[in-house]
């Protein structure tokens, strides 16, 4: 099974006047540059940005000028932002935000978080405090609206997945029967993560198609 990269696109926040990409506004990359503008409104990282994002926010528009890979998208930033201070930019284009795909903690790392949790005590009250703690207002969801219903989101993840089923099926039948996650991702040509996944029967397929479960 072949991985799916997302396309990445490279957008223009300026003001109706502007008509030079090159000297005017800010440039940059993002998979979601809608939720990459709203991001930039509730930043102060580039402070000039942040301030004039809400001093006008009725009249900046963001345009999209390039959809392409992530490599192509960062050579045509570096293009239009070849140095810091141009526009709205305070950084050169070009550089690329470091990934976590792929990491994996080391056995120090995993030792460090194991032991920060020790002595933590997690009494009944101290379990009904921290439930407490995210109801109402304080729960991130508070004022959000479900987009659909259970039913809803389990039709969906159905015919997600059913193309899959056969080989997810013959995955976990493997891996039932003694076969490791990391042999049965090479064997099937199935992502190692979604393998350990249906091997600890914690992939959303199971709700899909609980007889597997």
């Amino acid at each position: 099974m072949k991985h799916i990269y997302k396309s990445q696109f490279v957008y223009w926040i300026h003001l109706p006047e502007h008509n030079d990409i090159l000297t005017q506004g800010y440039v940059g990359v993002s998979v979601s540059p809608t939720r990459r503008l709203q991001e930039h409104k509730n930043s102060t990282d580039n402070k000039y940005l942040y301030r004039v994002l809400n001093k006008y926010p009725d009249s900046v528009i963001q345009s999209i000028i390039f959809k392409g890979t992530a490599t192509e998208c960062y050579q045509l930033e570096e293009q239009l932002r070849p140095q810091k201070n141009i526009g709205w930019n305070n950084n050169k284009g070009g550089i690329c935000p470091p990934s976590r795909k792929g990491w994996t903690p080391t056995a120090n790392t995993l030792a460090k978080r194991s032991k920060s949790l020790k002595g933590i005590a997690r009494t009944d009250e101290w379990c009904q405090n921290l439930s407490l703690a995210k109801q109402g207002k304080n729960n991130p969801m508070y004022g959000k609206k479900n987009p659909c219903s259970e039913e809803k989101q389990l039709s969906i993840i159905r015919t997600k997945n059913l193309p899959n089923y056969e080989l997810y099926k013959t995955a976990v039948g493997l891996m039932d029967n003694g076969v490791s996650a990391d042999k049965v991702a090479v064997q099937l040509s199935i992502g190692r993560g979604v393998c350990f996944k249906l091997k600890n029967r914690s992939h959303l397929f199971f709700q899909a198609f609980p007889e597997l479960k």
